[in-house]
């Protein structure tokens, strides 16, 4: 007896191909965010305009 193939094919959306696309992203990006681990940049930031680090804002043609 021969063997018989049997094929299924699945079509998705235009709409539903871009969310699974955009989950996967969002998943592998997941994977990688001790990476791009922003808390020290947001610490540095938050130094400007203190005591230590004042603001200094000049007025070039009147305020």
């Amino acid at each position: 007896m021969k063997d018989r193939v049997i094929e299924h094919k699945v079509k998705l959306e235009k709409s539903v191909k871009i969310i699974l696309g955009v989950l996967a992203v969002g998943v592998f990006l997941n994977a990688f965010a001790p990476v791009f681990d922003v808390r020290k940049a947001f610490a540095q930031i938050g130094m400007i305009g203190s005591i230590h680090n004042p603001v200094h804002i000049i007025c070039k043609k009147g305020c």
